[in-house]
């Protein structure tokens, strides 16, 4: 799968979480255009890898976040002074300073 591929696929998720229209698994999985399997390695390295709060919502039938949030993918330039700010979270590991940013951090 191409990093496009794969970016795409972590948006068109984020957003079907913050809308809480994921619907069950099997479901999000067509959605996605990927396997139920796959779908749960994905899930499983967005809460493990980057510490995103998923959770499964049964009465919904959804996957949800436990906290408000998004995730934000891609490039932005940032002063010396701003990246001062953020420079220890994204040395030490890409996926904190993505949960930095989903928990509202601003630049």
């Amino acid at each position: 799968m191409s990093l496009r591929t794969y970016l795409t696929r972590i948006r068109r998720l984020d957003a079907m979480i913050r809308r809480k229209s994921t619907g069950p698994p099997e479901e999000l999985a067509n959605k996605l255009d990927i396997s139920e399997r796959w779908l749960y390695k994905f899930l499983r390295e967005l809460k493990e890898e980057f510490d995103c709060p998923i959770t499964y919502d049964h009465y919904r039938e959804s996957y949800i976040y436990e906290e408000k949030g998004k995730i934000i993918v891609g490039f932005e330039n940032i002063s010396e002074d701003q990246q001062r700010k953020v420079g220890g979270g994204f040395l030490r590991k890409i996926g904190r300073c993505i949960y930095l940013f989903s928990k509202g951090y601003k630049l």
